[in-house]
């Protein structure tokens, strides 16, 4: 049975199933202040206990409460009625002070959800359908809070009139606009729900500071290009492998730099050799333990022999042949080669190449490190056109160097040359390291074993002869790694390598 009574103010409990509304607020404060409390716009209200909880008249009970009246006159429900679907109906009533809009249903149903009620159960309490609810709730789940809250401050009914221009501040900025009725229809035909929240920002802050104004068809077409941006990012952030770049490739898709995405994939080719390709100045022992396992298809590279190398013939002391090599004492050799080749038999591809130079003098040694870890196929000789200096009086004087090819499963020939390389050796005068190695002999070793888009690894670059050969070789489009130790010798080689 509905009462009418006049209720102390104590014993009034707010229950606002929606947020107050500054504007309701402040416009009923001047009503009352002006003149006394409407008897004839009771609250309504549902007895609980010894208190009575509002459904309908949380904003007159806010005032009421701030201007210290005692009492109100109220409409009373008997304790068990519907509460939420009492208190909707009031808010729907004509001659409410804040007609129902979509940011007060989307209040209720959060309210709802955060109490754990499914959305049978929701609809039941609100008086409205299981499609309603479902629709609303995907508009929560779709639209971040953020955004949600653009939009509200341009609702028509809590800013202005619909034909008044009202000021309202966005990021900042005052702008005028034309408020908006923003619906659920309207959020779920937009193609909001298809880009990011960050995407839905700068979409909705344009669209407001438009006036509103957008037709249906702007506003898709908005949607779909940042769409579009969103699946061009997606495929930055799966095909990249330098994810540093991401960034710079995102601010290029957002200045429209893609047409289609076959621009953009050729981008990405582009930015992944460069990532692959690898320069790096440090321990080879360190630096291969970072590669990827099984990721290097050829091995080209010229190890310290463990001979103690220095030339005895060179014209002038500031030859760099004079200079001598790091590492070159035999049993420190010996142990960084097998070292090396431990790590290389995990980092190379099921099927690779292995090139390793050495001399006549190491080579049972070296033999008997690699073939721990790969099969040797070959004893290439080098002739180098000229010999060296040796033991000027007791030998004959050297005039070739070997190289071990070796295999990782079982990698065919792309070429089949004979086991003789002649090709003239650099003169010292012109040597960036003291064994330096003519980039024409690697460009033969590549010949051999190189196809299309391997990855090359040469773990001591000493002047850089391998990796610029490897660029010089331009058809094969290959990939390369180059580790160098000593920093003097790696600025040379990138200054040779013109990197």
């Amino acid at each position: 049975m509905i009462e009418y009574q006049e209720i102390s103010i104590e014993r009034l409990l707010p229950f606002p199933i929606r947020e107050l509304r500054e504007d309701v607020l402040k416009n009923l404060e001047e009503r009352i202040n002006k003149r006394g409390y409407n008897n004839a716009r009771p609250v309504t209200v549902v007895k609980s206990s010894d208190n009575f909880n509002v459904i309908d008249g949380n904003h007159r009970l806010s005032i009421a409460k701030k201007l210290n009246l005692s009492s109100l006159p109220c409409v009373i429900y008997p304790d068990g009625e519907n509460i939420y679907k009492l208190a909707i109906e009031g808010n729907l009533d004509e001659d409410t002070y804040a007609p129902m809009d979509l940011f007060d249903w989307l209040d209720i149903i959060k309210k709802l959800k955060d109490e754990d009620l499914t959305q049978e159960v929701i609809g039941e309490k609100i008086g409205k359908s299981v499609d309603m609810v479902q629709f609303h709730n995907k508009l929560l789940n779709n639209i971040p809070t953020e955004v949600l809250s653009l939009c509200k401050k341009a609702q028509e009914g809590r800013v202005g009139g619909e034909t008044t221009f009202v000021g309202i501040e966005i990021n900042n900025e005052t702008i005028k606009i034309r408020p908006f009725n923003f619906t659920e229809g309207w959020f779920r035909t937009s193609g909001l729900y298809n880009i990011s929240g960050e995407f839905q920002k700068i979409v909705i802050t344009a669209f407001i500071k438009d006036k509103c104004g957008w037709l249906g068809d702007k506003l898709k077409s908005e949607t779909a290009r940042y769409k579009l941006y969103s699946d061009f990012i997606k495929i930055c952030n799966d095909e990249l492998v330098n994810l540093n770049t991401l960034q710079m490739m995102i601010g290029l898709i957002l200045n429209n730099t893609f047409k289609t995405e076959e621009a953009l994939l050729k981008k990405i080719a582009e930015l992944n050799k460069q990532a692959e390709n690898k320069l790096i100045c440090g321990d080879c022992l360190i630096e291969l333990e970072k590669i990827e396992d099984a990721s290097i298809d050829i091995v080209i590279t010229d190890p310290p022999y463990g001979i103690d190398y220095v030339s005895n013939r060179s014209e002038f002391s500031e030859h760099v042949t004079r200079d001598g090599v790091n590492n070159d004492k035999l049993q420190e050799a010996l142990s960084l080669l097998d070292n090396t080749c431990q790590i290389l038999s995990r980092k190379t591809k099921a099927d690779a190449h292995i090139n390793i130079f050495t001399s006549w003098k190491v080579y049972s040694k070296f033999e008997a490190i690699i073939e721990k870890y790969f099969t040797i196929k070959n004893m290439i000789v080098w002739d180098k056109g000229n010999h060296g200096a040796g033991d000027l009086k007791y030998s004959r004087g050297e005039r070739h160097e070997l190289i071990i090819l070796c295999t990782k499963g079982n990698r065919e020939l792309a070429k089949r040359y004979d086991d003789m390389v002649s090709i003239p050796k650099i003169h010292s005068s012109k040597m960036i390291h003291p064994t330096q190695k003519p980039v024409e002999v690697i460009k033969n070793l590549l010949e051999v074993s190189a196809r299309k888009t391997d990855t090359i690894c040469d773990p001591f670059m000493g002047s850089g002869s391998t990796i610029k050969a490897v660029k010089e070789m331009k058809e094969l489009d290959l990939r390369y790694i180059g580790i160098e130790l000593d920093k003097g010798i790696f600025e040379k080689a990138r200054s040779f390598i013109n990197e």
